[in-house]
């Protein structure tokens, strides 16, 4: 398998992003970890640190898998991260966010994720100093999502910039909101992509062709703007859900679903993509 030098000299000069479910948080966190220093250990490393990829939860909180998975890339990752504890529900759709956006700057690459659940918009914060001043000041744009201004704001996230986050829940508290077409169109042109990876993850089938046929559309005419851009629809072969029909139970109870992808499939062969 590569090793971490070997992926690196692979993606100098290149941005990744990748846009979905935690399914493709997970695949950017171990892809970050291994451009950063080597994969994570399949039982978390030596010091007694927990694998960064593991599910959220298990590291008893959302604020603690935050801080803790961004402050092990030591200083290489923007984390514009929030979730509120406790189950889901739909209040919590404008007071969740997490976009990564790690950096190398010794070989000019980038790998960024920016979250999708389900059917609810995303939205997130400029970098650096135009977090949450976009409104009062004129410089602020979505231009400071540029590959210079995420890696100059890249930090370890503090627990006071977490802690700023909670109260602050409505959609005016973002720098950038909107569905994923939008976010395409508008925001993703900006980060100076050139290798964008879609999955839409374990939130089952995506069967409105409207929707799909509308993201594969923008999304080519985003990355037609950068020279040897690359488009990739990630397949989701299969998920776990509960036999019973329940949101929640246990292992002894999960059920396999297949995950076709058949309409992005189809969209896919029809819009060129790999």
């Amino acid at each position: 398998r590569f090793s971490s030098e070997d992926a690196r000299e692979c993606l100098t000069n290149r941005h990744v992003l990748l846009v979905g479910d935690s399914v493709s948080r997970y695949q950017y966190l171990s892809l970050a970890a291994m451009l950063h220093s080597t994969y994570p250990e399949r039982h978390g490393d030596v010091n007694g640190h927990r694998n960064i990829v593991m599910p959220g939860l298990v590291w008893g909180s959302w604020k603690t898998f935050y801080l803790h998975s961004s402050a092990s890339f030591e200083g290489r990752e923007l984390c514009d991260c929030y979730r509120p504890e406790g189950p889901w529900n739909p209040d919590f759709e404008m007071r969740t966010e997490e976009n990564r956006f790690f950096s190398l700057p010794t070989h000019n690459l980038s790998v960024s994720y920016l979250q999708v659940f389900g059917g609810f918009p995303l939205h997130g914060h400029f970098p650096g100093r135009c977090r949450g001043v976009s409104g009062g000041a004129l410089q602020c744009s979505v231009a400071n999502m540029t590959a210079a201004a995420r890696a100059g704001a890249a930090h370890v996230l503090t627990s006071e910039e977490y802690d700023s986050n909670p109260f602050l829940d409505t959609h005016e508290f973002f720098d950038w909101h909107g569905d994923l077409p939008t976010v395409l169109e508008h925001v993703v042109p900006s980060m100076q992509v050139d290798t964008l990876v879609l999955n839409s993850g374990l939130w089952g089938e995506l069967s409105d062709v409207d929707l799909v046929d509308a993201v594969f559309d923008v999304a080519n005419r985003t990355m037609a703007r950068t020279a040897g851009a690359r488009r990739l629809w990630k397949r989701t072969t299969s998920r776990f859900k509960c036999g019973n029909g329940d949101r929640r139970c246990g292992r002894s109870n999960w059920a396999r679903e297949t995950i076709g992808d058949l309409v992005p499939l189809a969209a896919a062969t029809r819009f060129g993509w790999g």
